[in-house]
């Protein structure tokens, strides 16, 4: 037996006279399949996602778990769907597969995704060699893990990417075809609740200091999505040098990894090493902003969350 939770998205909508809304339940999304428990958890677009519902979907699916599935999978909008598996693949400490796939197109449109990707997802779920691989997603035949899928186009069906790391698998002809299973997880202790707050900078041209101050007042951490390999303006330094509080640099690239070494002008890798800063070398800016917002919650120092980045590295 299988379980599928589902949380809405473009997966569960129907065409109205206005778009696309929410419409379809768990048992909707399952009935062309057997030996499926269907949970419906919600049924909301993507964007209305909260931490506190997938601490909640993560106790959900370890009960499924504990009741004799031999996978669980979710479903869900596409919009955030790298952020929730992220998140999720924190804390799963399981060898049973948690899988989270959705749809680009709802079940009204022509040419509908959904069928295919849950398909996926079960042939993916039944794989004795997706055991052991923390949380997966897969979309379009194609399996990311949950580290470093990402989201990079708008409507298309093969929007989804692994940059840097490549395919951890891919469905083919009702089977899962293993490519690399060397990615790491960190299993970390399910806090209660994540009641930390953390800003997401986005670095662009003649970039002023307000908003790095306005987050140095009111945040517990910063994320930076850097120009190039993780780069600030000079003029930014001596704000970001007066602030306490962790700071991680990531790229606004979405490709490559941050620098460590390369560059000693102000502003850049090296100056910012030596002021504080920690470079998340392949780690995306929403992924780091996820990190650090639940290292923080958990009550980690900026010495074990440079060593949670190296994880990723």
């Amino acid at each position: 037996m299988l379980s599928l939770i589902s949380l809405g998205g473009t997966i569960s909508m129907l065409s109205s006279g206005e778009g696309a809304i929410p419409s379809l339940n768990a048992n909707d999304l399952t009935n062309s399949f057997k030996d499926i428990n269907a949970i419906t958890f919600s049924n909301i677009s993507s964007p209305n996602i909260t931490f506190s519902m997938l601490l909640e979907v993560l106790v959900l699916a370890k009960e499924e778990i504990k009741k004799g599935s031999r996978a669980v999978i979710i479903t869900q909008g596409t919009d955030t769907l790298e952020e929730s598996a992220f998140f999720c693949n924190l804390f799963w400490d399981l060898d049973e597969p948690l899988i989270f796939t959705g749809a680009m197109k709802n079940p009204s449109e022509l040419g509908s995704d959904y069928l295919a990707n849950i398909n996926s997802a079960i042939i993916l779920a039944n794989s004795d060699l997706a055991k052991g691989l923390g949380v997966l997603c897969v979309l379009n035949e194609s399996v990311h893990s949950a580290n470093f899928i990402h989201k990079s186009n708008t409507f298309s069906l093969e929007t989804f990417t692994s940059f840097n790391r490549g395919l951890v698998g891919e469905i083919k002809e009702d089977r899962f075809y293993l490519f690399n299973n060397f990615y790491k997880r960190l299993k970390l202790e399910l806090p209660k609740k994540i009641n930390k707050k953390v800003a997401l900078l986005k670095m662009c041209l003649d970039y002023d200091d307000d908003l790095l101050k306005f987050a140095s007042d009111n945040y517990d951490g910063i994320v930076l999505s850097g120009y190039g390999a993780g780069h600030v303006m000079a003029k930014n330094m001596p704000c970001i040098k007066n602030i306490k509080k962790p700071i991680i640099m990531t790229s606004r690239c979405e490709s490559g990894k941050t620098g460590l070494k390369t560059y000693g002008y102000a502003g850049a890798e090296i100056d910012l090493a030596k002021n504080g800063v920690i470079m998340s070398e392949y780690l995306s800016d929403v992924k780091a902003r996820i990190l650090l917002l639940v290292a923080l919650s958990l009550g980690f120092n900026k010495d074990q969350i440079q060593d949670l980045i190296k994880q990723f590295n």
